[in-house]
């Protein structure tokens, strides 16, 4: 069945047409959940005499010895949280590792839109939150130095109200907290980067963007209820749209599969 889409009226300021593009840092996501980043500089290459303080503290910890003072650990680097309900009449939550294999949307032309100035814009229309669990995603095999692909965070806090949207049948259903779109967020990250999206934050599903597939892990908690694990909504006329021509990827872009 498909997602129930929200009205305009939802929001007490229009959301922007477009998207502007912010590098993923631990302190510009901190409200969404954590960025996930080496506390240690790059030219770190041997084990150091003291530790040195993390490059993004106060959001990361200090580091200590660890293995035979042969590395340095973070812990924790990113919170995994378990906020499902329990007692009687609820469905115990596990632990749940998955990946997900994400191919560049610019080549599968899912959520691209081209119509405008025929400039290659990545159109947000779908969001979802997991109300009780962090959800980490952690790229494989994408370097640091990779340059070519990049992978998207798009997200947005919730209101404290609450909205009537429409099924596709026509009946009517309440969204509490829907996401307020005026505050609508759009990073970019790395291949050095993982990305934690705190319980009940409003993301768009994952976002690649370049030559190459991207492979994630992916860690949260799961009960196995649908309206438990995961919640949708479609945007409708409220659609942001994010351009990738600031990337500069130098992209390929195919027809559009809006």
């Amino acid at each position: 069945m498909a997602p129930p889409t929200l009205p305009r009226s939802v929001h007490a300021h229009h959301p922007p047409t477009t998207l502007r593009l912010e590098p993923l840092t631990p302190s510009s996501f901190s409200r969404f959940g954590m960025a996930i980043c080496s506390p240690l500089p790059p030219s770190l290459a041997e084990v150091p005499a003291v530790v040195p303080r993390p490059l993004h503290a106060p959001h990361q910890p200090t580091p200590g010895f660890a293995n035979q003072n042969s590395a340095l650990k973070t812990s924790p680097i990113s919170p995994f949280i378990n906020a499902y309900p329990s007692g009687t009449g609820h469905v115990l939550a596990k632990p749940q590792m998955s990946l997900f294999s994400c191919f560049p949307r610019n080549k599968s032309g899912v959520g691209i839109d081209r119509s405008i100035s025929n400039t290659a814009v990545f159109q947000v229309s779908i969001l979802e939150r997991h109300p009780y669990t962090s959800q980490t995603f952690s790229p494989l095999g994408l370097s640091a130095s990779d340059e070519s692909t990049v992978f998207l965070v798009i997200v947005a806090p919730s209101l404290a109200s609450s909205a009537t949207a429409k099924l596709a049948s026509g009946e009517s259903i309440e969204i509490p907290h829907p996401p307020d779109l005026s505050r609508l967020k759009a990073f970019v990250a790395r291949g050095d980067q993982a990305v934690t999206y705190g319980p009940g934050t409003w993301h768009a599903p994952m976002v690649v963007i370049g030559r190459r597939r991207v492979d994630f892990v992916v860690t949260q908690f799961a009960n196995g209820v649908p309206e438990d694990d995961c919640q949708e909504v479609l945007l409708g006329d409220n659609a942001v749209g994010v351009d990738l021509e600031v990337l500069g990827l130098n992209l390929n872009v195919v027809g559009s599969k809006l």
